[in-house]
């Protein structure tokens, strides 16, 4: 498997210090043994002419060349072994000097050599010695000045390194104990394009605790960015890992997405603790409606029904939906007989038959009821007040909010019915659609079932997995997840109404391609779920994708985005998605130096006169600098070119609340795919125990 930068940070720091005092440390050695040997070859040639000995001076001459590329050996040998290109300096290493230091130095041992040497220079002079030792002084101050610059980037690389370390150490020490997400390293990019505000140093690991996650993460990517990979699914590996007490819901869409957020949630959770809901003969079953009051119902169905049923709900319609459920709730579970329909010879036509009636699980029953047929309905509303009547000598109470209750639905019901005709073809058309799918077959067992497990376990530490598959229930998957979405707010609701909220253990709701089952009546909802530590991480494609989910409403877009305090921008084309990034970055400050240069020239004669020659010519030149201050876009396309997908990593924009404010720079992430075992986005990749 090939590393990333961001899965070794905290180890190649030690080798990239180690490399980084390699340099000067090698300089130095080197300046002192050239210094030496030229001291030896000096005096042979001073004290014995014509006999020096040929094999100092070799030693002399290759070491003057080694000295000036003293890396050009360790460094391939290094970035062989996995060391990365940051811990070495950024200047080109002369490996050919080096190389031919190496074979003078060879040379300077073997006897045929330095036989050569003394026959060819057996008459080196006070002259030659002179430039010898000017040769010497020469290389040894460029050595030793190399290695003092060299010696300062290593110690400038320790501070910077102490310092991000430091702060980390910090962060980890913060977040003990609490829910703690990652938003990953810091690349720096923003502080080096002179971001005024919350721009961190390159290195720094961006973790935000428990406050600022309940506040929720959205993710922004183009299909293949690595969002799900990079944040989604370590969102709920970390999440889990650092509050061992915290529940967990994820809606999935896709299948194959299930046995990955299984295998997330086994590594830190008993099987007992983990229920995956759908369809199939090893999933578990669950009522959608359990628990819900039934304006929650109703508000599930008029989510369903989009911006183009607005006018449709505002004018009371919704009151069919709530009444009915509330009938349901009050008589199930019962069996009612529907009398045969007779025409005026007391003749029954085909379709108009006596049929039974079953008041038991609320959406099959609710798809009946809505059908309004006129003697189910009265069929119904007598059955209920007989119900009262059978009642009352034994419950009085409960008879009287019987009756109660089915004189307030059926006034109004039934007034609007007589209003507008229309009105019951309109319900029907819109509601029964979102409804059919669970009349019968598995979508009925799977999804209606009583007996099968209750969300209050999320409060216990369980994780639930809902898995709807849009390929192979398109209709049922918006319906499933907008009523569980529901009950979440309901949910959220009682929680916040606890004495001791704060001591409530946080539940991490990830929604993965919220744009299948988006709707404008979540506005609030994200608002109410987020005060009462629901911790949300919701992944879309696009601004755009969403908007459109939303029926074209540009302002409810922005205000449900707008509820997610952490933002993270994967590769993407979105025009909408880049502006919003944009807006949320900022402006940096960029300084300009302007150089203008000119010539001019002139001719003429002295005191003007054309007479006696004398003409002469001059030419001058101007130069001036200015230097200016502009406001400009942090983002730009270089930032945006910059951000991909790789197998074991990922880079995005973050946009991060943590406890010391908002941090923004471009981060590298780490993967988390259980189907390819990469696992480069663990805790312990990013140097954190």
């Amino acid at each position: 498997m090939s590393f990333s930068i961001h899965q070794r940070e905290s180890r190649e720091r030690a080798s990239a210090l180690l490399f980084a005092f390699f340099n000067p440390i090698g300089a130095i050695v080197a300046s002192l043994m050239l210094g030496h040997h030229a001291y030896i070859a000096t005096e042979s040639l001073l004290r014995r002419g014509g006999g020096y000995r040929p094999h100092w001076l070799l030693m002399f001459i290759g070491e003057a060349l080694l000295i000036s590329a003293p890396m050009a050996l360790v460094k391939p040998i290094a970035r062989g072994f996995g060391a990365p290109a940051s811990a070495f300096p950024s200047k080109r290493e002369n490996s050919f000097s080096f190389w031919i230091g190496m074979a003078v130095l060879a040379g300077a041992y073997i006897p045929a050599v330095t036989a050569l040497v003394r026959t060819s220079f057996s008459y080196l002079d006070y002259t030659g010695t002179l430039g010898l030792l000017i040769a010497a002084i020469i290389f040894g101050f460029i050595g030793v000045s190399s290695s003092i610059v060299a010696l300062v980037e290593a110690i400038r690389a320790i501070s910077h390194h102490l310092s991000v370390s430091g702060k980390n150490r910090q962060q980890r020490a913060l977040r003990s104990g609490e829910l703690t997400l990652c938003g990953g390293i810091a690349r720096g990019v923003f502080q080096e394009r002179n971001l005024a505000v919350g721009a961190p140093g390159k290195g720094t690991l961006m973790l935000y605790g428990e406050q600022s996650v309940c506040r929720g993460t959205i993710v922004i990517g183009a299909p293949g960015s690595s969002k799900t990979r990079s944040k989604i699914y370590p969102d709920l590996y970390w999440g889990l890992k650092t509050a061992p007490r915290a529940g967990a819901l994820v809606f999935i869409t896709k299948r194959r997405a299930t046995t990955d957020f299984y295998q997330i949630a086994r590594s830190l959770r008993p099987a007992e603790c983990i229920h995956i809901v759908g369809v199939g003969p090893d999933r578990e079953t669950i009522d959608v409606t359990a628990g819900m009051t039934h304006e929650s119902i109703g508000d599930a169905v008029r989510d369903g029904l989009g911006t183009s049923h607005s006018d449709f709900w505002i004018h009371g319609p919704a009151a069919f939906v709530e009444g009915f459920v509330e009938i349901i709730h009050a008589l199930a579970p019962a069996t009612i007989e529907v009398p045969a329909l007779q025409d005026s010879q007391r003749a029954t036509n085909p379709g108009n038959e006596a049929y039974t009636l079953t008041i038991g699980d609320t959406l099959p029953t609710l798809l009946k009821l809505l059908t309004l047929e006129a003697r189910m309905l009265d069929a119904l509303f007598a059955y209920g007040f007989a119900r009262a009547t059978s009642i009352e000598s034994d419950r009085p109470d409960d008879a009287a909010a019987l009756r109660d209750l089915l004189l307030e639905v059926k006034g109004r019901i039934l007034p609007l019915l007589q209003r507008d005709a229309k009105l019951g073809e309109e319900l029907r058309q819109s509601v029964l659609p979102q409804l059919q799918p669970f009349a019968r077959g598995v979508l009925r067992e799977t999804f209606c079932d009583r007996g099968g497990i209750d969300l209050s376990l999320l409060e216990q530490g369980h994780v639930i997995l809902i898995e709807i598959d849009e390929t192979e229930h398109p209709r049922a998957v918006g319906t499933v997840i907008r009523m569980i979405f529901r009950r979440i707010v309901q949910m959220a609701r009682e929680r916040s109404t606890a004495n001791r909220i704060g001591l409530l253990d946080p539940i991490l709701l990830i929604c993965d391609e919220y744009t299948n089952y988006a709707a404008t009546g979540h506005l609030q909802a994200w608002n109410t779920v987020r005060e009462s530590k629901f911790c949300a991480t919701i992944g879309i494609t696009s601004i755009s994708a969403l908007t459109k989910q939303l029926g074209g409403n540009h302002d409810a877009t922005n205000a449900i985005v707008a509820n997610f305090g952490n933002k993270f921008f994967f590769d993407a084309d979105d025009k909408l998605t880049r502006d919003l990034a944009r807006e949320l970055i900022g402006q940096t400050t960029v300084l300009r130096r302007g150089i203008t240069e000119g010539t001019s020239e002139s001719s003429g004669h002295p005191n003007g006169s054309t007479i006696g020659g004398g003409a002469h010519s001059s030419r001058g030149t101007s130069r001036s600098e200015t230097l200016s201050e502009h406001r400009e876009e942090a983002l730009d396309g270089a930032v945006w070119r910059s951000l991909g997908a790789e197998r074991d990593s990922a880079t995005a924009i973050a946009f991060v609340r943590t406890s010391d404010g908002v941090a923004t720079d471009v981060v590298s992430l780490g993967v988390l795919d259980p189907a390819e075992r990469i696992v480069t986005a663990l805790p312990e990749a990013y140097g954190v125990r």
